[in-house]
């Protein structure tokens, strides 16, 4: 107990405790920049505790190379992120997209987007083919149709292909510019690739998948409940329904009046 409050109390060991605290609060952040962060910080301390308290200057070369390492590296992530969305359409894709990743892997995506603009009846994705490419919907309108009939309707911030890029099937359905659109393209084998080395940009576009497809089935469902055919009204209560006609079988009808049945003459 004794050696618990010494440590606790004296100055060394608390500024000891604190290089090892740091550490693991850097490797415990999801965020890249707040890594490198506390583990800059995690170096200075160690470099002060070493160098300055304990006089272990090799111990303390050792801190300072890993300050330095972790140093470069904040560097690297904070000039990534230096790549902004410059017009109205990347913004819009980094609104819809990736909102709240991470600046370097913003600009890392919009490195990898490729920009383009469609005339009306140009095919954006193709019914069976194999590795249709991504495809984002900035401005303008597609028609999809399925067996040469049109199905369903897509326009600005939903996504083309994104069940092929996820299942790895081939398109099942065809998309045709309606109106001009601006889209953006990414190349599925490439943004597979960086989407499984950083999660969250796989995390974004996971989530942006499932939201683009509720909103699919919700304008889906709106489609069919506008086209559907008006059932008929039930007549009104007032009104009486003429009786059937009686159903000729060959044989005298039997007169239904209340009483018992009466015995037709001749029988």
């Amino acid at each position: 107990m004794d050696v618990l409050i010494d440590q606790l109390t004296n100055f060394n060991s608390l500024v000891g405790h604190l290089n090892y605290v740091l550490v693991i609060l850097s490797v415990s952040m999801s965020s890249m920049r707040w890594l490198r962060i506390f583990a800059i910080a995690s170096g200075v301390v160690g470099v002060f505790y070493y160098g300055l308290l304990v006089n272990d200057r090799i111990s303390a070369g050792w801190e300072f190379i890993f300050a330095a390492v972790n140093a470069v590296q904040l560097a690297i992530v904070l000039l990534a992120g230096r790549r902004r969305a410059t017009g109205d359409d990347e913004k819009f894709l980094v609104e819809t997209v990736m909102p709240t990743i991470e600046p370097n892997l913003r600009a890392r995506m919009l490195k990898l987007a490729r920009w383009q603009t469609r005339e009306p009846g140009d095919l954006l994705v193709e019914e069976g083919e194999a590795t249709p490419d991504l495809v984002f919907i900035a401005r303008g309108a597609a028609s999809v149709e399925r067996g040469g009939k049109i199905v369903g309707v897509c326009g600005p911030g939903d996504f083309l292909g994104e069940m092929s890029f996820l299942s790895g099937r081939p398109a099942s359905a065809t998309v045709r510019v309606a109106n001009e659109v601006r889209c953006c393209i990414f190349d599925p084998a490439v943004l597979k690739a960086v989407s499984k080395k950083h999660p969250g940009i796989r995390q974004a576009l996971e989530y942006s998948f499932n939201r683009n497809l509720v909103g699919k089935l919700e304008r889906m469902n709106d489609a069919n409940h506008a086209h559907a055919p008006d059932k008929p009204s039930a007549a009104p209560a007032d009104e009486k329904a003429e009786p059937a006609p009686p159903i000729l079988t060959g044989e005298e009808p039997t007169i239904l009046t209340g009483e018992e049945p009466r015995p037709l003459p001749g029988s």
